[in-house]
């Protein structure tokens, strides 16, 4: 196993164990519901949850796992995959998660790189169990509500009761997550107790949590932000987890009638899908018999990729509910965030808990009210290291951070994301953010999304190319485009080449993919005019 350097402590002073947070929501919430799927299937309290824990301690002691021992775990949104994720911890030991939906085809790879103890896994996944070229033992969960066969059977035989001494310390290493970058190979964050409590904890205090909150997480549980996000948050504040296998746009309205949510930690796709369904008067709009449909819901968070300020505003004015933007890195926590009673529209928020964060510009210089640099940050929210495919670990934790986004604080402290550094276009010696560009394209009422990249040219450098998603049963044409570009961008960042298309490639996290647009322009018009 790599061994992980130790880093200089930067544990936050009011530091509590998983095990111990686990244990006092037992001892004070009792019977109050502490995860709900809401796909189907009864809830289970934290006091359930306490006494799978320690089952599940005393599994791992059977099994000789100490700390940093790491456990890989196989499996989507459900109520066994969580127990695991909090019980594990909760012993000490690491959860390693890895969604196989999007890593099926390095599987192999990534479990070779992470070298566990023990893999465990979800049946209905189809994976076949181990291949042989894994000296490891490969256990199914089965079911913790019917555990006849598999882990949860294994379980229901040994003692609920507490009994087994957590074997870690805060600077051990509790979650191993894959990053979602287009790279080949993902690399894989190395995370510490303290450093999950530390975004934990500002998650509390910026978003106000507590006991009553009710937040409701449809992303992969499988992403470092969820558990930044929604688990750890309701961990720490003993409130109620409700969570889907995934967004529904049909459903949302049924999921809030039926469990009240006060949070949804959302993504811009499904923030899209809710603004494109309303105003096509499609089901599902959330238009139908219930107002605007949000009920108890306080806020809704958006994260993990750029929102526009035109889709911000059109959003808020539908439903009458605050988007909440906030920026944060699987390996940096939470850069910045905004709170619900001070939001500013376009703005990620304020620095966020423990975040010293700078913006540099060219030889690392810090950078002034407004100027426009690379973020960077010192911050006890930060993971421990890096493990790449070739098992080299990089450190993280105790260093500066550079973000690789670009963006600029205004006097009130807001952070402004104007960008990542790689997708700066350069024409004829200008800087232009793609984001920008976007963001003038969305301030149409015609246009439903817009993504813009730099091409080669010979004269300037690079062009400036945007494609563009019409809005369904709207006509649009690239000269009305241009013109609306024209009255709010100068003329050294209006687009050369407006491309209609039915869709703009994304990552798996709902990323803008640039890098495939800009190929798709190479092998498809190198040389072209401007569509029409």
């Amino acid at each position: 196993m790599t061994v992980v350097p130790r880093p200089t402590g930067l544990v936050p002073e009011h530091y509590l164990s998983v095990s111990e947070q686990l244990r006092d929501n037992a001892r004070r919430y009792g019977d109050k519901i502490a995860l709900q799927p809401i796909d189907g299937g009864d809830g289970l309290s934290w006091r359930r949850l306490s006494d799978y824990a320690n089952r599940i301690a005393h599994f791992l002691e059977k099994m000789r796992v100490r700390a940093n021992d790491r456990i890989v775990v196989l499996g989507e949104n459900s109520i066994e995959n969580l127990i695991l994720y909090y019980g594990i911890q909760a012993y000490g030991a690491t959860y390693c998660t890895v969604n196989v939906e999007i890593n099926r085809s390095d599987l192999n790879e990534v479990l070779a790189r992470l070298d566990p103890k023990l893999v465990l896994w979800d049946e209905a996944l189809a994976l076949g169990g181990p291949d042989g070229g894994q000296d490891v033992a490969w256990l199914p969960f089965g079911r913790h509500d019917s555990g006849t066969t598999g882990l949860f059977a294994a379980l229901a035989a040994l003692p609920a009761t507490a009994g087994v001494a957590p074997v870690n310390g805060p600077e051990d290493i509790c979650v191993i997550s894959l990053t979602s970058g287009t790279a080949a190979a993902p690399k894989a964050v190395l995370h510490s107790f303290c450093n999950y409590f530390a975004i934990a904890e500002h998650v509390r205090a910026r978003w106000s949590l507590g006991t009553t909150d009710r937040v409701l997480e449809f992303r992969s549980i499988s992403w470092a932000s969820a558990h930044m996000l929604s688990l750890n948050p309701v961990l720490l504040t003993g409130g109620t987890l409700l969570f889907a296998r995934r967004f529904s746009r049909r459903r949302l309205a049924d999921w809030i009638g039926r469990y009240s949510p006060t949070v949804i930690v959302a993504v811009p796709t499904a923030i899209n899908m809710l603004l494109e369904g309303a105003e096509a008067g499609k089901s599902g709009g959330m238009e139908t018999g219930m107002g605007t449909g949000m009920g108890t819901v306080r806020f809704i968070s958006c994260s993990t990729a750029p929102l526009m300020v035109e889709q911000h505003r059109r959003f808020e004015e539908r439903y009458g509910v605050p988007l909440i933007q906030l920026y944060g890195m699987s390996e940096g926590g939470v850069v910045a965030a905004n709170d619900p009673e001070t939001r500013r529209i376009g703005s990620v928020g304020r620095a966020g808990l423990y975040q010293d964060l700078t913006i540099r510009g060219p030889g690392g210089v810090a950078l002034g009210v407004g100027e426009i640099g690379e973020i960077e940050t010192v911050s006890a929210q930060h993971a421990h290291a890096y493990l790449h495919a070739d098992g080299t670990v990089e450190p993280i934790r105790g260093h500066a951070l550079k973000t690789g986004d670009l963006g600029y604080l205004d006097r009130d402290g807001f952070l402004f994301i104007t960008g990542r550094a790689k997708d700066v276009i350069i024409r004829g010696g200008v800087n232009i953010a793609p984001l920008e560009i976007d963001n003038a394209l969305m301030s149409h009422p015609d246009i439903a999304e817009a993504a813009t990249v730099g091409v080669p040219d010979a004269v300037y450098g690079e062009e400036v190319v945007s494609y563009v998603v019409r809005r369904e049963g709207r006509t649009l044409d690239a000269e009305t485009v241009m013109g609306h570009c024209a009255d709010t961008l100068p003329e050294a960042k209006l687009p050369k080449d407006i491309v209609f298309t039915p869709e703009v490639p994304k990552n798996a996290r709902g990323k803008i993919d640039r890098d495939a647009l800009r190929a798709r322009w190479l092998a498809e018009a190198p040389e072209s005019e401007v569509r029409r």
